[in-house]
């Protein structure tokens, strides 16, 4: 099997700010993210975590923010990249406004 890092993008061009959630509310937010992860079994390799915003640097002197608008990450195990496509129909990350999911495979050196 192989595997694929995929990149849940804001698409927005707007860095979003993590919002202050209530156990509760994190609870609620988290469970179909439970639920996917379920439905992947062993083939979810890492569910990865949120990420905040970037710097980005060209000659690692000096720093900017980011374009790159990542806010996520996941890592999943497929034989190829239809099979990791799959896995992500009806992926939590879509009920969220202006996110989408960018799917790599992760070649070995």
């Amino acid at each position: 099997m192989k595997k694929f890092i995929a990149l849940y993008l804001n698409t927005s061009g707007v860095h979003q700010e993590q919002p202050n959630l209530t156990a509760e509310q994190k609870e609620q937010m988290l469970a179909p993210w439970g639920v996917w992860a379920a439905k992947c079994g062993d083939r979810l390799v890492e569910m990865g975590s949120p990420l905040g915003p970037a710097t980005s640097s060209g000659n690692g002197e000096s720093w900017s923010p980011s374009s790159n608008f990542v806010t996520g990450y996941s890592i999943v195990s497929a034989d190829n990249l239809t099979e990791a496509q799959e896995m992500f129909k009806g992926h939590p990350i879509y009920s969220y406004p202006d996110h989408a999911v960018e799917i790599s495979e992760c070649v070995p050196m």
